[in-house]
């Protein structure tokens, strides 16, 4: 009777089937290095050298388990054991990713990846909030409304041909951009005139 292969102590690494899909994809080999980094704080080199050990044995035991295969968190582990357990030859004392310049490195690096996916997040919401906006300007009674609203202003409302309001009405749905532009036109033209009369600033 052949002796049974020690059951791996690592936990699962994918979900059980039915679970919940995750929302966004994880690095799973940065996630390997996260969790050496942690279980290595305070270890002496001695230690980290024997931790190394283990995650060898460890991945020599998954070496075989098809749903594992293509898996980076294994390889990433151990390949940070040996960094680490290098490092502290180097170095003595004991572990600390505080202090650790790969660490830190890293930490800034994904600080400004974060910065600018922010940014770039902003602008995006800026963009379609702008765009929201000009769309709702651009809507016929929006315009319509405005248009009444300047020609009221300017004192030509009531003087309206029955033609010419129903052009008004018109123009808001046949042609908003160019309803949008006759109404920038009448308010210019407007303001214009008023600062050339008697009294009025110039």
């Amino acid at each position: 009777m052949s002796t049974p292969v020690p059951r791996s102590r690592r936990r699962p690494r994918f979900p059980a089937p039915g679970a919940a899909a995750p929302r966004q994809l994880v690095d799973r080999a940065k996630a390997g290095r996260s969790s050496v980094r942690r279980r290595a704080t305070g270890m002496t080199a001695t230690e980290a050298a024997a931790a190394l050990e283990e995650a060898r044995l460890q991945q020599h035991m998954d070496r075989d388990r098809e749903e594992l295969a293509d898996d980076e968190r294994g390889p990433a582990e151990v390949a940070e054991w040996e960094r680490i357990a290098q490092l502290l030859v180097t170095t003595g004392g004991t572990y600390d990713p505080e202090t650790d310049a790969v660490v830190q490195d890293e930490l800034a690096a994904d600080a400004e990846r974060e910065r600018a996916k922010q940014l770039e997040d902003n602008k995006r919401r800026h963009k379609e909030e702008t765009e929201t906006a000009r769309r709702a300007a651009l809507t016929p009674d929006v315009l319509r409304h405005a248009l009444l609203r300047t020609l009221a202003r300017t004192g030509l409302l009531d003087s309206l041909s029955e033609d010419e309001q129903a052009a008004v009405n018109r123009l808001p749905e046949s042609d908003p951009a160019a309803a949008l532009a006759v109404n920038a036109l009448l308010a210019r033209a407007h303001e214009a005139g008023a600062g050339l009369r008697p009294g009025t600033a110039s």
